[in-house]
């Protein structure tokens, strides 16, 4: 089995009910392995300790690869896209710019989050979010989402 399978399925098996896999980075040529995780509560240090430990553990009993390999457990950090559906309740009242298939981009404050669709209200210039209109996005048409940082 390919190591990022057998790592998705020791890291789904692992994890406690809260916390979920978002994605495993590899890149050719590299040694490093990157797990993403995150919680509906976010995650803590300790979590992504256990699991790292977990992994490593797995992976030295397997055997895998006669190189030696750099394994990362992290949350995704506030930088990255949204990538799955349960990132989004999370971020309810937040600032997002979705990316559409449509080849344009949509900001606004996320509203809510079905399993289905997004709703985010659309910023007016003068009013700000007061009385904004509001758009519901399908996850069919966002390519990518992100949380726009406020430092204010």
């Amino acid at each position: 089995m390919e190591i990022v399978s057998q790592i998705k399925e020791w890291t789904e098996a692992f994890l406690p009910q809260e916390l979920f896999l978002v994605d495993i980075e590899t890149k050719i040529g590299s040694d490093k392995i990157c797990i993403l995780i995150d919680g509906d509560q976010g995650v803590d240090i300790p979590a992504c300790q256990k699991l790292s430990r977990h992994l490593s553990d797995k992976l030295d009993e397997q055997n895998y690869g006669e190189e030696p390999y750099y394994l990362e457990v992290s949350s995704p950090g506030a930088d990255r896209p949204l990538l799955k559906f349960r990132q989004y309740p999370k971020h309810v009242g937040r600032e997002l710019l979705v990316k559409l298939l449509a080849e344009t981009e949509v900001t606004g404050k996320l509203v809510a989050a079905t399993e289905d669709a997004i709703t985010i209200a659309l910023k007016d210039k003068k009013k700000g979010y007061i009385n904004a209109p509001e758009q519901t996005i399908s996850f069919a048409e966002i390519v990518e989402a992100s949380v726009i940082l406020s430092f204010k």
